[in-house]
């Protein structure tokens, strides 16, 4: 359980290198596309362009994931109160204490222990976009490849 919540405190910090890397696979799948109108391999290219394609997809749900859960009380190991005040100091006062009806839950990802949610708004669709996406495409290709054999 303490790796789990290792890896995740890491995927919160680490969370702008995962969506470079989902851009960086985007880039080269286009570019693969690209180099296929000199190279005359256009099932190669395309079978390319889809492997990369689907892991740039689980890479943009796992970025999205790891924003979400940086905006969230998730990290801090701190009673209530005091998660409250570090994620909203602006409004927060000690006199007050953290609202009865938060929850935090970490599928869809939501955090309203400190009132309104913590998350922004587009990373819950944003990852189950990004998962439905991801297992469309490695569908496709898993079919693709059995074809050409």
């Amino acid at each position: 359980m303490a790796f789990v919540f290792i890896a995740l405190v890491l995927l919160a910090l680490a969370w702008p290198l995962v969506a470079a890397g989902a851009a960086v696979l985007v880039v080269l799948a286009a570019l693969a596309l690209r180099g296929d109108q000199v190279m005359r391999d256009r099932s190669g290219a395309l079978t390319r362009a889809g492997w990369l394609l689907t892991v740039a997809a689980a890479l943009t749900g796992i970025a999205a994931y790891g924003h979400g859960l940086a905006a969230t009380t998730f990290g801090l190991i701190t009673d209530a109160d005091d998660r409250c005040a570090l994620r909203r100091p602006e409004g927060y006062d000690y006199r007050h204490g953290g609202p009865a009806g938060g929850s935090h839950s970490m599928w869809p990802l939501h955090d309203t222990t400190c009132g309104p949610d913590l998350v922004p708004g587009f990373v819950n669709p944003l990852v189950a976009g990004s998962a439905v996406l991801f297992l469309a495409l490695a569908v496709i290709m898993t079919v693709v490849k059995i074809k050409q054999r």
